[in-house]
Formats: C-alpha cells, structure tokens, sequence
C-alpha cells in the first residue's frame, strides 16, 4: 500500500488521477486543495487548504507520512520549495507535474530530455508560465537535495482526453456534435505531439515509490506524430462518415479570428521515450485515446 499525497488533484489531469487512484487497492490517496470542487471519492481524504498556507498543511497532516507527494498546481516560484520545507520528513518522494513547454520549442524532431531548456521568459504569458515550471524545477532539485528526499519530474507534452477543460480537441467536437461546419487549415504544415490523461494518471502511479523514478526528469509523451490531417481523419472515423468542414487557409483564420486549437506552421514534437523504456511504460494509441474522447465529449454536446 502507498500512502500519496495529491496538491490540487481536482481539475483535468490531477480529477482523472484521482479517479484511477481511489480504484486502487494499493494507493491510499489524500488530496490537499481550496475545496472548491470536492472529489467526493469513496476512499479519498480530502483537506480543505491553501497551499500557499504550507504551515496549515504540514499541521493538517502531522501525523501522516507520504510515499509520495504529488504537485498538480505549482505555478510561482517559491510554492514548491516552502511545501518541501514545511512537508520536511513527511515524505519519501516529490513528483513536480511540469510541462514540456520549458524547452526551446520548434524543432523539426521529437525533443528529449536532454533538449535546450529556455533561459529566460521572452514575456508573454505562455512564457512566463513556462519559465516559472523550469525555475520550479530546479527549485524542487535544491529542495529535496536539502532534506534527502527524492525527485521525479514529469513534464507532458499537449494532454487530451475527457475532463479536458482546455478548448482543444473538445472544440472541435462541440462543432460536429452541433452539426456545425467546422474550419479546417488546409495549408496547416504543423506535427504536433499528444499525451492522453489516462496515460498520465497510470504514469503517476508507476512511479510512486518506484527507484527507477527517482531523482529523473521524463517528459510523457506518446510515439505517435499527429497532424491537422491525421486529427481530421479520425473524427471522421469516429463520426462513422464525413463531417462538414469549410477548407480555410492560415491568413482567412488570422483575418477572420477563427478558434484553431493546435499549432498551425510550428512543430511542436516530444518524445516520451526515456519513461517508457526505463519503465516498462506503454502508450495508449492516439485513435484508441481519442476514440474515447471523441465518444465521451460527443455524447456530452448532443444532450
């Protein structure tokens, strides 16, 4: 039995988590976050508390040690290294959900773990996001050294799948489903790489404990390299015929300010390899991941 410790764990990734957690035997799953949409999972203790009040939660759970702790939400610097201290000899292992968006994007092949990390924010928002996962990163690696706790980094390529709260493949979904006429780039030259969320909770799971995850930075992404075509032709198949597109053109979606949820002209490419092979990890395939999706969003817009 391992005793987990999830922060935040209520929306997308971190409720799909918890879902599969709280089906397993061997995890007893506690959650720490602001309460305000409560799991309400059979078996799942739940703590309603900031976690930017790291004392409050170290008081909440004194008298609990953790396998390991799980970081769904750490966005600034400073909120992982004050939890690490506060947490200090509560827990074995600290498992940071980064991004792999910390890398200089746009290169023509899969990025490995090894890539050319960003050296500063260039500004916008979806830099300075990224940026802060990298120094939080390295601040989890200092903190942990401190206290001899262990590391594991996990940083997920684009995430799809039901719960998904981010208007990506579920956009195009409500259009179909809404028997809308749904824009398609005809001169999109973008590959792009996806990750399913189930993957993601099972990764997280054969990680707990494991040493083969200790002190390592993985990035968790799929093998397969998707385009605007390959995503069109699977709705389709899951559609079971043809949906009504409207051929656009990169300049008629910039003049016209259409909703394009995936890059157009950038290569956006991981590789999830390094986790897979170092532990014994497989993929769902991306028309089984999103065959599930497609069934579940679609069934949800058409009600």
């Amino acid at each position: 039995m391992k005793r987990v410790l999830a922060i935040g764990g209520s929306a997308f990734t971190g409720r799909v988590f918890s879902l599969q957690a709280s089906k397993n035997p061997e995890i007893e799953l506690h959650v720490v976050n602001r309460g305000q949409f409560p799991l309400n999972l059979q078996g799942v203790k739940e703590y309603k508390c900031d976690r930017h009040n790291p004392r409050m939660v170290a008081h909440l759970l004194k008298d609990l040690t953790f396998d390991a702790v799980v970081d769904f939400c750490a966005y600034s610097p400073g909120e992982v290294s004050s939890l690490v201290t506060a947490l200090a000899g509560h827990f074995k292992q600290y498992i940071l959900f980064s991004t792999c968006a910390v890398y200089v994007p746009y290169k023509s092949e899969p990025i490995a773990e090894d890539g050319e990390v960003l050296t500063r924010s260039d500004g916008s928002l979806a830099s300075e996001m990224a940026y802060n996962k990298l120094l939080l990163e390295k601040e989890l690696i200092r903190s942990c050294g401190e206290i001899g706790a262990h590391y594991t980094i996990l940083r997920p390529t684009f995430i799809y799948g039901p719960f998904n709260y981010s208007a990506r493949e579920s956009h195009y979904i409500e259009l179909i489903a809404r028997g809308h006429v749904v824009p398609y780039p005809v001169d999109a030259t973008s590959r792009f790489s996806l990750v399913y969320v189930f993957d993601i909770a099972r990764a997280l799971m054969t990680s707990f404990g494991n040493e083969k995850a200790y002190d390592e930075i993985f990035n968790l992404s799929a093998p397969e390299i998707i385009t605007h075509a390959r995503l069109f032709e699977a709705f389709e198949e899951f559609n079971g015929g043809p949906i009504m597109t409207r051929p656009v053109t990169i300049e008629d979606i910039l003049n016209e300010n259409l909703a394009v949820p995936f890059p157009l002209t950038e290569s956006v490419l991981y590789s999830g390899k390094k986790f897979a092979e170092k532990l014994d990890f497989e993929y769902t395939p991306f028309m089984e991941g999103m065959e599930t999706t497609y069934k579940t969003f679609y069934s949800l817009f058409i009600s």
